[in-house]
Order: C-alpha cells, then sequence, then structure tokens
C-alpha cells in the first residue's frame, strides 16, 4: 500500500510544525497511537498528539484494533481486528507505512501483539481456525517480517499478550471463544467455553502455569491484561453468559499465586454491563483503570484491587498512560487527559470514531 503524495504533504508539513516525534512531558507534545474509523466508514492508524493534533494518518485494507511499540519506539506493528489477516508496520521516525504482513492460509489474526526484548521478533496472536487452536505467529523484524513459527498459545482464542519484565515470559489472555472466518463474528462455543491465562517461555513455548476462572464462571473471557513494572498483572474480562447474572469482571493475578476476581460496587458493576474494553495502569503502577465501553464508563482501582472510584464517557475504550498522564479515547472521538496535578481535559474531534486500544509512547 502506498502513500500518495498528498499524504507525505501532510506528514512532512506536521513534521515541521510539532517537531520530532518523541515522548516527551506536557500534553501537546505527547505522542499516542490509536486506529480510528470516519464516517464513511474508511480506516486508518493514526499517530496524534496530547490535543489530537494529526500527525501520521495511514489507510488500513481493514478495521485495526490494537498498535504494538519496538522497545525504541520507533516502529509501530497495527494489527487487524478478528477475524482480519494483516498488520500494517509503521516506521516512526520518517512516519510512513513500511510494509505489510498478511496472515498464512489458514490462520487470521486476534488484534493484538508484542515484539520481544530486543526488537527483533514480532509476536502476534493467531487462530489456527481449522483446528480451534489458538498460536502465536513470530515474526523476524530484520528479515523482511518473515514468518519464523509459531507457539501454542495454549488456550483456544489468544487475544492479548504481554512480556513480564524478564524480556522472557509471555503471559497470555486465552479468551476461551472458538470463531472461524466464515462466520466472522459468531462466538461458536459459549456452552463449554474454557478462557485461561498463560504464562509461556517465548524462546520454546513451553507452558510454565495456566489459570481459569472458578467453573462457575466460566463464560468471562479473559480479553485484556497490562503488567506493571513489579510484574503484577491486571485482567479484564467480558462475560458471554446469561445477560441477568452479573459476575466479575476484573482480576488481579501474580505468577504463582491465585487469580483474585474483583467487583465494584453493585450499582457501577450493573452499570459496565458485563463488558470491560481496556485496562492500563497509572499512577506508576499504583492504580489502574478499566473502561467500559457498554456503560459508558472509565472504573478506576488501586493495585491492592479496591475500587476507588468512576467517571463517565460515552462509548469509551482506549486507555494510555505515560508521564503521569492518563489519556482515555472513545467512539465519538473524543479524547480525554486526566492528571492529578493539571484536572481533566476533553478534546472532540470531528468525523472520527477511535477504536478500541490507545498507547502512548
Amino acid at each position: 500500500m502506498a502513500i500518495n503524495r498528498r499524504r507525505l504533504l501532510q506528514v512532512a508539513a506536521a513534521t515541521a510544525l510539532f517537531g520530532p516525534l518523541r515522548a516527551r512531558p506536557g500534553h501537546a507534545t505527547q505522542r499516542l497511537l490509536s486506529c480510528r474509523s470516519d464516517r464513511k466508514g474508511r480506516h486508518y492508524a493514526c499517530v496524534f498528539d496530547g490535543r489530537g493534533r494529526v500527525l501520521l494518518d495511514q489507510p488500513l485494507p481493514g478495521r485495526g484494533h490494537a498498535i504494538a511499540l519496538n522497545p525504541t519506539g520507533t516502529l509501530a506493528a497495527v494489527f487487524a481486528r478478528r477475524p482480519g489477516t494483516f498488520i500494517v508496520m509503521l516506521d516512526l521516525i520518517r512516519l510512513r507505512m513500511t510494509t505489510q504482513i498478511d496472515a498464512i492460509s489458514d490462520r487470521h489474526f486476534y488484534g493484538h501483539g508484542v515484539f520481544t526484548a530486543d526488537g527483533r521478533r514480532l509476536l502476534a496472536t493467531e487462530n489456527a481456525f481449522d483446528s480451534d487452536k489458538g498460536r502465536i505467529g513470530i515474526y523476524d523484524v530484520h528479515d523482511g517480517h518473515r514468518r519464523l513459527g509459531e507457539l501454542d498459545s495454549h488456550g483456544i482464542g489468544p487475544h492479548q499478550l504481554h512480556l513480564l519484565n524478564d524480556g522472557r515470559t509471555l503471559v497470555v489472555a486465552n479468551g476461551g471463544i472458538r470463531t472461524h472466518p466464515d462466520l466472522p463474528r459468531v462466538k461458536l462455543n459459549l456452552h463449554d467455553m474454557q478462557p485461561n491465562l498463560s504464562y509461556l517461555d517465548s524462546e520454546n513455548g513451553r507452558l510454565l502455569s495456566q489459570h481459569q476462572p472458578p467453573i462457575h464462571w466460566h463464560q468471562l473471557s479473559i480479553r485484556h491484561i497490562d503488567v506493571a513494572a513489579d510484574d503484577l498483572v491486571a485482567i479484564a474480562m467480558q462475560y458471554e453468559g446469561p445477560p441477568d447474572r452479573r459476575p466479575p469482571l476484573v482480576a488481579l493475578h501474580r505468577r504463582g499465586g491465585e487469580m483474585r476476581l474483583l467487583e465494584a460496587p453493585e450499582q457501577i458493576q450493573r452499570r459496565m454491563r458485563n463488558y470491560c474494553g481496556s485496562i492500563s495502569f497509572t499512577d506508576g503502577n499504583q492504580g489502574f483503570a478499566v473502561s467500559s465501553p457498554r456503560g459508558n464508563l472509565v472504573t478506576l482501582w488501586d493495585r491492592s484491587g479496591r475500587f476507588v472510584d468512576h467517571f463517565e464517557q460515552p462509548d469509551v475504550c482506549g486507555i494510555a498512560s505515560n508521564t503521569g498522564i492518563t489519556w482515555y479515547s472513545d467512539g465519538t472521538g473524543g479524547l480525554r487527559r486526566s492528571n492529578g496535578d493539571l484536572g481533566t481535559s476533553t478534546y472532540p474531534l470531528d468525523d472520527n470514531r477511535w477504536d478500541n486500544h490507545l498507547i502512548a509512547g
């Protein structure tokens, strides 16, 4: 996919206006990345600053989901929303697309991935849909993103994954939902779901440990995770069972221990509508935030698992925290900045719908 001359001129103008893209303190110069759509149904990967001013708006072949940054912040991987089959690579120094990775014939992507600690490999969650197996595709960043092989995710429907701080252990959220691209958004096994949180050796795929919700909550799909500096894992889930039930939707886990299911006060728990969208540690890992786009709210928790507060934002999903500021994006085009010293500000953008995830770097 080529960038046309008009797009190159727009990028050049943005670079001249805002200078080099580096993560610096202050909301105006903060670099943020997200996928977005416009009202005509066109899809983009967007690099923008803390006031929503666009620095790169890369057209995508379909709807995007999440974006991963390499360790130096110079390269981004944009993942297709399930059951999409593309990963678009962005050069964040030159502000341009470099290549597109296409899924192999019996795979589709699940929307998330992560670079290895040395930046040499890209790991992407995938569905081997003919066998219903979750896989983690391995791509060589320095050899044209050639596919090197794959790891077993040790579950069905792997979604988000993170490296722990040893740079080797991989934690994978296996959502437990079987899907097939012939029925793109249909969930095929809700009656016997088995979601799990799996810890793997990223070098050889060996399963180190695995953890599941209690059996009576087996329809809690483990979807999104974040990892604190001390390897505490925060978990956001989506419930696929009877809509009149109110399961816990948030959990904490530390490798070697039990999964701790957390609940908000009853009224807030009900408003979350059994669906969490994103989760991110904030405030220097002292707390974390969880978005509930169907309930139009964000819940705030401390690292002990205590519910702290909530606020409302329409169709809010993306959360990113950096340099003491946390950002929240939503499907109406809104971008909210929150900081204890500076208060909050919201920047609505015209003709824009932010997709599910947001990163700062």
